[in-house]
C-alpha cells in the first residue's frame, strides 16, 4: 500500500461523480429511514477503505465525549507511522469533518455507537456496476489489508477506549464482507455518515475464450485495484497477493519462506522460472539435454524444494519455441511430477508422450 506525494482531501467530492453520490446517499437514506432515525447533516466522502477505516472510529470516540488530546494525538502518530503522513493528513480532514461539533454527551455517543451495526445491517447501499464475484474479491481482499493496517497501527497505542473502538467498529462497519452481494464501504452514525467510493481503477486480465471467458484481477507491475489516494490492492492472475511480489522485491528465500502456497506460485511466477532456479539455487537432476522439440535450445530438469507446493514437483526449463518482438526467446519453467528422472522424460510428460514420442516431435511453436 502506498499514497501519492498529494493526496487530495477526504471531503473533496469531485473524487466522486455526481450521478454515484446521489445513488448512494439516497440507498444510505433509504436504511436510516427503515429504522427511523434521522439521516445526519454531515456527510463525509472518504477517498479508500483505509481511511474509513481509522476515521470512523476515531470520529465516533469524539462524539462519546472522549476528548484526551494526548491519546488522540498517539493515535494519529500511530496512523501517520502505519498508513503514511499522507494518508494521516486525509484521516485527520476526514475526523474534523465527521466529529466538528457533534453531541459530545457519553450517552448520547454510545447510543449513536450501537445504532452503526444496526443502520448498516439494514440494506446494501451500494452500485451494482460490477460482477457480484469481482465486488466479492475486492470486499475481502481490502477488509483484510485494512484490518492489517489498523491492528499494526493501534495496537501500539496504550489507550483500551480508542484501540477497542477502532477494532470493535472496523468489524462492524463492513458489511460487503459478510455477503458476496454487497459492494463498497460506509460507516454509518446518528451524527454523521462516512461514504467510500468504488475503486477508481480496476485492471483484470482474461481466461478462456467465447461463452466460457472470465476475467480475474489482475496487474503485473501494479496495484490491480486502485483509489484516488493511492490504497490499492495486488493481484496476480486473481490471487490476491502482496505488493513485494508485484514489485519483485522479494529474495528467494524469503519466497520459499512463505507459508502461503498460493501466494508463493505467484512470487515465482512473476519472478521467472528460470531466474528463481538460478537465485535459489535449486539442484539440477542430471544433465541438461537438447530439445528435439525445439532444435537448438537445452532443456533442464531441476528439485523444487519441500514446501514451495503443496505436492513435491520438479520443474523443468524450457525455451520458447517462437521469438519475443524484442528478438530474445524466453525461459519459462513447467512444474512435472517429482518422478520424473530426466528432462526428455520430463518434456515428453507435459505433452502426454512418452520419451521416444517426444524425441520425434516437430518444432515446437
Amino acid at each position: 500500500m502506498s499514497a501519492p506525494p498529494s493526496a487530495r482531501p477526504a471531503t473533496d467530492e469531485q473524487d466522486v461523480p455526481a450521478e454515484g453520490r446521489q445513488a448512494f446517499e439516497l440507498a444510505a437514506r433509504a436504511c436510516y429511514r427503515q429504522i427511523g432515525v434521522p439521516f445526519p447533516e454531515r456527510v463525509v466522502w472518504v477517498p479508500s477503505p483505509l481511511v474509513g477505516a481509522f476515521a470512523a472510529p476515531i470520529a465516533a470516540c469524539l462524539a462519546t465525549g472522549h476528548r484526551n488530546g494526548r491519546v488522540l494525538d498517539s493515535v494519529h502518530r500511530a496512523v501517520d507511522g502505519t498508513a503514511g503522513e499522507t494518508i494521516g493528513r486525509v484521516v485527520r480532514d476526514a475526523v474534523q469533518a465527521a466529529a466538528d461539533g457533534v453531541a459530545g454527551d457519553p450517552v448520547h455517543g454510545a447510543a449513536a455507537t450501537a445504532q452503526h451495526a444496526e443502520i448498516a445491517a439494514t440494506a446494501d447501499p451500494a452500485p451494482r456496476g460490477m460482477p457480484t464475484g469481482t465486488r466479492a474479491t475486492v470486499t475481502e481482499a481490502a477488509d483484510a489489508v485494512v484490518r492489517s493496517a489498523v491492528d499494526a497501527a493501534v495496537g501500539g497505542v496504550r489507550q483500551d477506549t480508542i484501540r477497542g473502538a477502532i477494532r470493535l467498529l472496523w468489524r462492524a462497519c463492513l458489511p460487503g464482507h459478510r455477503s458476496a452481494s454487497a459492494a463498497w464501504w460506509w460507516w454509518p452514525f446518528r451524527d454523521f455518515v462516512l461514504l467510500c467510493p468504488p475503486p477508481d481503477e480496476l485492471r483484470r486480465d482474461q481466461v478462456g475464450e467465447g461463452d466460457l471467458a472470465r476475467r480475474r484481477l489482475h496487474c503485473p507491475d501494479g496495484p490491480a485495484v486502485a483509489w484516488v489516494d493511492g490504497f490499492g490492492l495486488y493481484f496476480w492472475h486473481g490471487t490476491h497477493v502482496p505488493r513485494a511480489v508485484i514489485d519483485d522485491t522479494l529474495t528467494a528465500d524469503e519466497i520459499i519462506r512463505e507459508p502461503n502456497a498460493e501466494i508463493r506460485r505467484c512470487a515465482i511466477e512473476r519472478r521467472g522460472w528460470d531466474r528463481f532456479v538460478i537465485e535459489a539455487r535449486l539442484a539440477q537432476i542430471g544433465p541438461a539435454a537438447p530439445d528435439p522439440g525445439n532444435p537448438g535450445q537445452t532443456l533442464t530438469l531441476h528439485d523444487v524444494p519441500p514446501g514451495v507446493y503443496p505436492r513435491s514437483v520438479r520443474v523443468l526449463l524450457c525455451t520458447n519455441g517462437t521469438v519475443e518482438r524484442d528478438g530474445t526467446r524466453r525461459r519459462f519453467g513447467l512444474t512435472v511430477p517429482a518422478d520424473c528422472t530426466d528432462p526428455i522424460e520430463a518434456a515428453a510428460w507435459t505433452y502426454g508422450l512418452t520419451p521416444a514420442q517426444y524425441a520425434q516431435a516437430q518444432h515446437r511453436s
